[in-house]
């Protein structure tokens, strides 16, 4: 499917194109005040021209000049006379107008590729607002001024988040573009600020529009992404309202209860179990509040339309977590630190899911001998007795599982099922926990009271209760449990290399230093739920790759590899497989797994590229009968940590079948001819 296809089957048919460019007249701020050309204009324009000035503009006759020079009417109004002052404000706007004009070259050529695309294409200055209301697709500036300091990017931030105000639930898609080197760097505080989705965002390089397909390269992804930012939209959309409503609702419940409710509620319930009123308050309100925003039809009724979502279409492009999602997994599993000032219960020190750390001060050698558990300054408590038992003081010895406390790096996220706190905030540091099933204790209440009071132990976070009783449940499971196969991670790192064959049918590898940060093996499930493993690169290993495969000359490759090597460069093949993930099955380090052509049929291409997975490769040219298929060859190999699996490991996880289902590379035939 063509790009101009994608885009009508997405019902992407308008753009519209916003940049001050298209204003007619410059700002004070696109001349700058501090410009020296003020200066000149001031020293030389005549008695005759200033009093034409007051006329154009009445009020610059009671106003300095270096007031003047701040005001955007005074500025339009020597912009208006600038042809009848000559030379006097030739200066003025000499470098004004040399940007507009390559600005305006930058901007004429996204127009006639948007059109080329079928695309109805509009094009807009700073007042916008109503022309985006319709618009399909956005193609912004990141500043709005020549200047292009922060008020120009606060600008531009502003206009386009209050434009988009009235279609929060049907947002456009937007590209942000600009010739200013700060663009990468300012990518999601535009975003985020502006409330755009992420899926529903690019960037682009004016310079970029010019030489490369980048422009629609960036404009397939998003038209790709674009029914599930749609339906992620709306569902953000209506929770924004959802949870607003169900708040007044479940405040509006609340403010009901008399001091009397609150008294009976004590006398028959709390003072039996043991929890203060406080603390059962906001415990009320947490399930109230739950219970309204699940009555919100608007919420139920996104996140149906969400289920549609498939993560064979999005496969998870990295190891390491974003720090955006960390911070959300940090408050999936653990109460704010605000909350452990409200007890658990009354009497009792610590709660279910409290998590107890010894403070840098503390003598270990005394907490040891008072709790009688092994602990170090990097280990923390987790107090896994039922909750009732605590409140009730049915429970003659608290039960602890020991974990340790380590930095939270880009190693080390993980989306694996050992027993962990993938983040949690101790001490205001984002972190995690690596807990110990087999490394369990217990203490009586009066051990721990008395480390409390020495000031040897303190309480550093409390998990949510789910997450707790899943770390509970697995220590009880662990007590009984026989010995299993261990379960792959669901993601992990290898090393991947890229090459061509070179005109004598050799390996060359391909220069795309993104590469260093490695890719990923993605375990999960084909469409038939039975399981799979995939290979899946970043956006930016995707998009080296296609750069590297650009600068290689054809005659630079192997001739009876010339014909893939075209399908590669000239269709989206290579890219969709790219970012969609490569089915590792039949990969293996005995030979070569072919890769299939999504288009290339009906040009002879059905293989248009090799892979293969801890493959020794031979020095020696590739056999003819793998060169016709080798317009890339990818081969990937093991990280190389003892901490990190391998393709042992997918071969005994039953993710890839062992060598010997298809014909080794290594029987090679005669060199082709050069």
């Amino acid at each position: 499917m063509s790009l101009a296809d994608l885009l009508a089957v997405r019902n992407i048919r308008t753009a519209l194109i916003v940049d001050d460019v298209f204003d007619a007249v410059p700002t004070s701020t696109d001349i700058d005040p501090g410009n020296e050309a003020w200066s000149n204009f001031n020293d030389d324009i005549t008695h005759e021209q200033r009093a034409r000035i007051i006329e154009a503009y009445p009020a610059a006759a009671s106003k300095r000049f270096d007031e003047c020079v701040d005001d955007d009417n005074y500025v339009a109004a020597i912009w208006r006379l600038r042809d009848e002052l000559g030379e006097t404000a030739a200066g003025l706007f000499e470098t004004y107008t040399a940007d507009q004009a390559t600005d305006e070259s930058y901007v004429r050529l996204v127009n006639e590729r948007l059109h080329a695309l079928g695309l109805t294409v509009r094009t807009a200055g700073r007042d916008f607002a109503n022309a985006a209301r319709e618009a399909d697709l956005v193609v912004i500036d990141l500043f709005f001024g020549k200047a292009q300091d922060p008020a120009s990017l606060d600008e531009s931030k502003r206009r386009l988040r209050e434009a988009l105000q009235l279609r929060l639930a049907n947002p456009p898609l937007v590209i942000l573009m600009s010739r200013s080197p700060r663009l990468e760097s300012k990518r999601d505080e535009f975003r985020d600020e502006v409330g755009l989705l992420d899926s529903g965002f690019r960037i682009l390089k004016k310079e970029d529009i010019e030489n490369t397909n980048r422009l629609e390269l960036q404009l397939e992804r998003l038209a790709e992404n674009s029914t599930d930012s749609h339906a992620l939209a709306r569902l953000f959309h209506a929770l924004e309202v959802g949870v607003k409503q169900g708040a007044e609702r479940t405040l509006r419940l609340l403010r009901k209860m008399r001091l009397s409710d609150v008294g009976q509620i004590q006398q028959l319930l709390l003072d039996a179990e043991g929890q203060p009123a406080g603390s059962y308050l906001v415990d009320v309100f947490d399930r109230v509040l739950q219970h309204e925003i699940e009555r919100e039809a608007g919420i139920i009724d996104a996140a149906l339309a969400v289920n549609g979502f498939s993560a064979a279409k999005h496969p998870p492009p990295y190891v390491a977590g974003s720090a955006d999602l960390q911070e959300l997994v940090q408050r999936l599993l653990t109460q704010h630190e605000n909350r452990l000032r409200l007890p658990g219960s009354v009497g009792a020190l610590v709660a279910f899911g409290d998590l107890l750390r010894m403070p840098p001060e503390a003598d270990a050698n005394r907490l040891q001998r008072a709790i009688l558990v092994d602990l170090t300054p990097e280990q923390v408590l987790l107090v896994l007795t039922p909750a009732c038992d605590l409140q009730r003081g049915a429970a003659p010895r608290i039960l602890l599982l020991v974990g340790t406390v380590k930095p939270l790096a880009v190693k080390d996220w993980s989306y694996g099922d050992d027993a962990r706190t993938s983040a949690i905030r101790i001490d205001n540091e984002l972190r995690w926990v690596k807990w110990n099933l087999k490394h369990i204790d217990t203490v009586s209440e009066s051990q721990i009271s008395n480390a409390f009071e020495a000031g040897d132990v303190r309480l550093v976070g409390r998990l949510r209760e789910g997450h707790a009783l899943e770390l509970q449940q697995r220590v009880l499971a662990g007590l009984g449990r026989i010995g299993q196969m261990a379960a792959l991670p669901g993601t992990f790192p290898v090393e991947l290399g890229l090459f061509y064959p070179d005109v004598e049918g050799r390996l060359k590898a391909l220069d795309v230093s993104a590469l260093a940060d490695g890719a990923v093996c993605f375990v999960g499930r084909d469409e038939n739920g039975g399981p799979m493993l995939r290979l899946v690169m970043t956006e930016v290993i995707c998009d080296g790759v296609l750069s590297a495969l650009a600068g290689v000359e054809e005659d630079h490759v192997a001739p009876h590899a010339r014909l893939a090597f075209q399908h590669v460069k000239a269709t989206p093949d290579l890219r969709r497989l790219m970012v969609q993930g490569f089915d590792l099955k039949g990969v293996n380090d005995q030979g070569w797994k072919e890769i299939s052509s999504e288009t290339g049929a009906e040009k002879g291409v059905r293989k248009m590229g090799l892979i293969a997975w801890n493959y020794i490769v031979p020095d020696a040219p590739l056999p003819r009968s793998s060169l016709n298929k080798a317009g890339i060859v990818f081969l990937i190999r093991d990280a190389g940590r003892a901490d990190v699996p391998g393709l042992g490991d997918a071969i005994r996880s039953g993710f890839i079948e062992p060598a010997g289902m298809q014909i080794p590379a290594t029987q090679l035939e005669e060199s082709p001819p050069g």
